[in-house]
């Protein structure tokens, strides 16, 4: 496959005009330095990852005097799985021009210190702090090398001929260097807060991870919308065993507290939020976007004329209800939060175990959309040649219409999968095998362990074939306010953070500028929502103050509500 990579960002003539903007603008709308430091991560190829962390941070130097240190970098792991280019030099001056005063290279420092017995102290931001060893938990050590072996791989699991491998023994070694230069860096510099993209792999997790340790707060900003980002505070922790188990609750507390409340008041832009996620503009979507992807089923009658299509097309029995059961990518992220089975192809290969026995409904699995991306393996063929025979369809998602979809499916079955949020917001109930954000929200049937996935599993076969109901009146309209939290109540729209689909070269860079050189920055919806989640600690940043009084609520959402 040829890869095209963008023109430099280096190259592109509105690139240092928009740098001059924002170091003019930064210098003048943060708070004086001091002698802590706000750990801000720059690991992404994409620029606009790099912004949207560097904003959140400079958010929160409005109100707390603090430093930047930026860390960067990449290596020939995420060059060959996930990077196509990887610009250092833009990454580097777009941190000056935020504030930073070091920019350094994890990956390179990780890599100078593997095989050398005496590397010395970090340099960084003009101090020297000694690497005194790592005091992660081995085991919390060894899952995060197992994810990430998997993830490099493009495997399911980590086999005994992988883990006897060199490139296990790679990861592993430089993990746990990993783990060493990031406590260094939070014993050392006494951080303000983590900024990160991601919480995953040894990259990234592993500064998570020491954050957890030495009790610094974590914010996890979004790649989607506008401006998304979670956050973990050291009061907040319950004693989860990972950031999005945490995570998990805290979500699921505040919205039962204030979003399901609220329900009177939000119940019209819920119903426009389940209207424009039909063509799925923006994510969360498990499925491809846009128009060309959207449900153009409007009544029961629509639906029925396309699935008596669908049935005789795959070849379903028509008297018999479909269970879809979608396909995880299998290498992304193990055991980030709470799951059901050892792996996430575990769960798919006893699930299509079990659906071969169970021949009294009709079984649809379906593989992820982005699944070769995840798997070098052939895991999905190799399972649909398994099962060649029986009556489970195996089918590549891109070859299904979401018309024909929705119109077919009973009941979905996943894991942590977007599909959980989507489905039941048009009355299609949804098992999880595994905790996800929106989990513990009430709207899907979600499974202890292992034991209690095969009796939910069983039971909703049950009522499938008796013709009962599986999903309420209440965990639709659950969904349908999930789908506008996640789209809009907890999406900061400012023009400090262009919309994700605004793409990362000039028409962003003439949009950022514009915005730090004419729009002033006084109650700037980022510096409002950044100083309201880190005062309240709240888990995610919000639009608007979901805690007002009824009357304040209606007010701060602008009377669409009211029609």
């Amino acid at each position: 496959m040829t890869v095209t990579v963008p023109k430099r960002t280096m190259d592109i003539k509105e690139f240092p005009l928009f740098l001059a903007a924002a170091s003019e603008f930064w210098q003048r709308n943060v708070l004086p330095d001091s002698e802590r430091v706000i750990l801000v991560e720059a690991m992404s190829q994409d620029l606009r990852v790099t912004l949207r962390n560097l904003t959140v941070a400079n958010a929160l130097r409005r109100f707390v005097p603090a430093r930047l240190v930026v860390f960067t970098g990449a290596d020939d792991d995420w060059h060959d799985i996930l990077w196509t280019f990887f610009e250092s030099d833009a990454l580097s001056a777009i941190s000056n021009a935020y504030g930073a005063v070091d920019v350094i290279d994890i990956h390179d420092l990780v890599d100078s210190r593997i095989g050398n017995p005496d590397p010395g102290a970090l340099h960084v931001a003009g101090q020297d702090l000694p690497v005194t060893g790592s005091g992660i938990d081995p085991d919390v050590l060894a899952e995060i090398v197992r994810a990430t072996v998997c993830r490099v791989l493009k495997t399911p699991r980590v086999t005994d001929e992988i883990r006897a491998g060199a490139k296990y023994a790679q990861v592993q070694e430089r993990s746990a260097e990993f783990s060493n230069v990031y406590d260094a860096l939070f014993a050392g510099l006494d951080p303000v807060a983590l900024i990160t993209s991601h919480v995953d792999y040894n990259l990234w997790g592993l500064a998570v991870e020491s954050a957890g340790r030495f009790n610094v707060p974590t914010v996890h900003v979004q790649s989607t919308g506008s401006l998304k980002a979670y956050a973990l505070f050291p009061e907040t922790k319950r004693g989860a065993p990972t950031f999005r188990a945490e995570l998990t609750h805290q979500i699921a507390d505040f919205f039962e507290s204030y979003v399901w409340p609220n329900r009177d008041q939000l119940r019209n832009s819920a119903e426009l939020t389940a209207s424009r996620v039909k063509g799925t503009w923006g994510k969360p979507s498990w499925w491809r976007g846009g128009s060309i992807s959207a449900i153009e089923l409007q009544t029961p009658e629509d639906r029925l004329s396309v699935r008596e299509h669908a049935l005789a097309r795959y070849g379903f029995d028509p008297d018999k209800p479909v269970i879809a059961v979608y396909n995880h990518a299998v290498s992304d992220a193990l055991n980030t939060n709470v799951e059901c089975f050892e792996d996430l192809g575990a769960w798919y290969e006893a699930t299509a175990d079990f659906a071969a026995k169970r021949d009294d409904v009709n079984w649809l699995f379906i593989d992820h959309p982005s699944q070769h991306l995840y798997d070098s393996t052939g895991f999905f063929d190799n399972l649909k040649d398994k099962h060649a025979g029986t009556p489970l369809v195996f089918l590549p998602s891109l070859e299904m219409s979401k018309n024909v979809m929705w119109s077919l499916v009973d009941l979905g079955v996943t894991v942590r999968g977007s599909i959980s949020t989507e489905l039941p917001a048009y009355g299609i109930a949804a098992i999880q095998a595994g905790w996800s954000e929106w989990s513990h929200c009430g709207f899907t049937i979600l499974a202890e362990d292992a034991d209690d996935y095969w009796v939910k599993l069983d039971e909703s076969i049950e009522s499938l074939l008796a013709g009962r109901r599986l999903v309420t009146d209440e965990q639709i309209e659950r969904a349908r306010l999930w789908a506008w939290f996640y789209r809009s109540g907890a999406d900061v729209s400012t023009p400090l953070v262009q919309h994700w689909e605004m793409g990362r070269m000039e028409f962003l860079m003439v949009a950022l500028r514009v915005a730090m050189q004419h729009i002033e920055a006084d109650a700037d919806p980022a510096f409002t929502a950044v100083r309201r989640m880190w005062v309240r600690k709240d888990p995610f940043l919000t639009r608007t103050d979901l805690t007002l009084s009824a009357e304040e609520f209606a007010m701060a959402l602008g009377g669409v509500n009211e029609l």
